[in-house]
């Protein structure tokens, strides 16, 4: 007698198998990755610019006054780093340099350079550090929101008598320096204030305010800004950027970024992916188990019932009474199980001799409110189907 050896299954599931299955989870977590990268790129790309910048057309920016200097023919050249600012005012000849700080991408050293690279300089809003460095001379004298007088023989006077100060104001600490002030008083503090630096003019400018988008209809602001920055043919903006930062350059990633940074991401990568796939995996199809137990109506019943009594649903548990009620009723009287309550209590009405008022009252309209009136509703309930069997079906 031959042998036959007995069919085997292999259970274990094979690569492709198991790829397939995870193909959704890997799918996501690459979708969520790339939703990550991307939100984070235009995270970096929506935030707001500088203070003054011209190229901003909110309150604190300067892009009006931008533009009104390009209609009186000034050719005003915008410039976010060191070099391109060397470049652009090698290029120009004669011209004027407007920057400020307010971001501290520059040091001192670099505050030094920018304040020696054209014959006319402003510096808009310097800081401690900042005057320090190139006016010691000069300090801050606290803040102004007022409108303030020239009170001075500057050219810029003529035009502009007055101007709204602020945020900031300055003032020449050393008695026998070569300084003219503008727009302020000695004790309050100056709006504007000029040095004369080897072959520059340099102005320090505290009276930003007057240049911004917010305020440069105010008062003489708008002529006071065109005469102070529209003096040559060019004018080189110089916003400062990040690319300024630690000596100027454009930075690497890797230049910028801490050592651990790139094997760190890589690695919240590869645990994002692994938890992945070892929350998305299966252990094969599902299978149908009958319970050993047959679980009573009754049980049920009085489960829900005893959840009803401790959450104090009344209603819930009068209408799950109401609605088996009327079920039942439907069937006796040989209704379809889509018949309305206002069918069953039709023809329940001639059965058991009650009003359709009332029994709408029953089945419908009475509220308990307390759980002794539910016990009794629960009770008239059943009367009532009683009362329908016996006429239906009498003994």
């Amino acid at each position: 007698m031959s042998e036959t050896e007995p069919d085997t299954t292999v259970l274990t599931p094979r690569l492709r198998t198991t790829a397939t299955r995870s193909l959704f989870w890997i799918a996501a977590g690459i979708f969520l990755l790339t939703v990550a990268i991307v939100s984070m790129n235009l995270a970096g790309t929506a935030t707001e610019g500088p203070p003054l910048d011209p190229t901003s057309p909110r309150e604190d920016g300067t892009m009006a006054l931008a533009e009104v200097l390009r209609q009186q023919g000034v050719d005003v050249v915008v410039t976010t780093t060191l070099d391109g600012t060397r470049n652009a005012l090698e290029s120009s000849g004669e011209s004027s340099l407007f920057f400020s700080n307010a971001d501290g991408y520059l040091n001192d050293d670099q505050i030094v350079e920018v304040v020696s690279l054209a014959e006319t300089v402003v510096f808009a809003d310097p800081d401690f550090s900042a005057l320090l460095a190139v006016a010691p001379e000069v300090a801050q004298a606290g803040a102004s929101y007022a409108t303030v007088d020239a009170s001075c023989s500057a050219p810029i006077a003529s035009n502009a008598p007055t101007i709204t100060s602020g945020p900031t104001t300055l003032r020449v600490v050393e008695p026998d320096a070569n300084a003219m002030t503008c727009y302020g008083t000695e004790d309050d503090g100056f709006g504007l204030v000029t040095l004369e630096r080897a072959n520059t003019e340099l102005v320090l400018l505290g009276a930003t305010d007057a240049l911004s988008n917010g305020d440069i209809t105010a008062a003489d602001n708008a002529a006071f800004a065109v005469k102070l920055l529209g003096g040559n043919t060019t004018l080189v903006w110089y916003t400062p950027s990040f690319t300024d930062v630690a000596g100027g350059g454009t930075k690497s990633a890797d230049e910028l970024a801490p050592g651990w940074v790139l094997p760190g991401v890589w690695l919240g990568i590869l645990t994002l992916l692994t938890a992945a796939l070892w929350r998305g995996r299966r252990f094969g199809p599902l299978v149908i188990e009958k319970l050993p137990v047959t679980v009573r109506s009754s049980e049920t019943m009085q489960g829900r019932a005893r959840l009803y009594e401790k959450s104090g649903a009344r209603l819930h548990a009068v209408d799950s009474l109401r609605i088996g009620t009327i079920r039942r009723l439907a069937a006796l009287c040989g209704m379809a199980s889509t018949a309305s309550v206002d069918d069953v209590i039709l023809r329940v009405s001639p059965l058991t001799d009650h009003p359709v008022a009332q029994l709408r009252q029953l089945l419908v309209e009475k509220v308990p409110q307390s759980d002794h009136e539910l016990i009794a509703l629960s009770d008239e309930l059943l009367v009532l189907e009683e009362s329908v069997q016996r006429a239906i079906r009498p003994i």
